[in-house]
């Protein structure tokens, strides 16, 4: 009878123990400022480069704040990254509409004229987007398009697909608030959990090595 006691202490005290591994394991993590998904997102980043998403809305201050130093981030880390861009909505409309913007700019091919102008206007200038017709006058001024090509792409069935895919990887990836950022799939990094953006950033290049199996 003795023996069988020592037999479950000993089994018991295993579980015990493989439980506090996977729980430090967990905050081990947490202190890292990063997550793992429980399910892996798929990726396409070209060969020997790792996928980086930033999760962002144009509405919110903080994304405006890191949109220059993720912009400055990118151009260092070079070929080692491919950075994706998945506007969020939180259920707000007028966040839907800014993703919109978004996914037409891309369509349209006008990024680089409006992504950081969308910023500027809203957070500088004080300019409120609360419809497509807001967002098709305004790049109608920034970037070579005209007002109708603009909204043709606002209610294409293509930005409604990409909305929609937007809206999963939010929920596949549990985006807490914004920024945040994907890794690789794997991993996802909290502004708060990494100390801010500058945490956020480190957060995310050592994931990236750590990928690359750089040393």
């Amino acid at each position: 009878m003795q023996r069988f006691s020592i037999v479950r202490l000993g089994r018991t005290a295993a579980i015990v123990l493989m439980l506090a591994g996977l729980f430090g394991l967990g905050s081990a993590q947490a202190q890292q400022g990063y997550s793992v998904l429980d399910t892996p997102q798929p990726t396409d980043a070209p060969a020997g480069a790792v996928e980086v998403r930033e999760f962002f809305s144009y509405g919110c201050p903080h994304c405006a704040d890191f949109e220059p130093r993720l912009s400055e981030w990118t151009s260092e880390m070079g070929e080692r990254v491919e950075v994706v861009h998945t506007p969020v909505t939180f259920g707000r409309e007028s966040w839907a509409v800014l993703a919109r913007a978004y996914y037409a700019a891309r369509a349209l091919d006008i990024l680089d004229q409006t992504h950081a102008a969308l910023f500027e206007a809203i957070h500088d200038d004080g300019r409120s987007f609360s419809s497509n017709e807001d967002v098709a006058a305004f790049y109608a001024s920034v970037a070579d398009v005209t007002e109708a090509d603009v909204l043709a792409a606002m209610n294409s069935f293509a930005v409604d697909t990409q909305l929609n895919r937007g809206e999963r990887l939010v929920n596949a990836y549990r985006v807490p608030g914004t920024p945040a950022m994907g890794v690789a799939g794997k991993y996802l990094i909290d502004v708060r959990a990494a100390g801010g953006q500058r945490g956020m950033l480190d957060v995310a290049e050592s994931l990236v090595v750590e990928e690359n199996g750089d040393q």
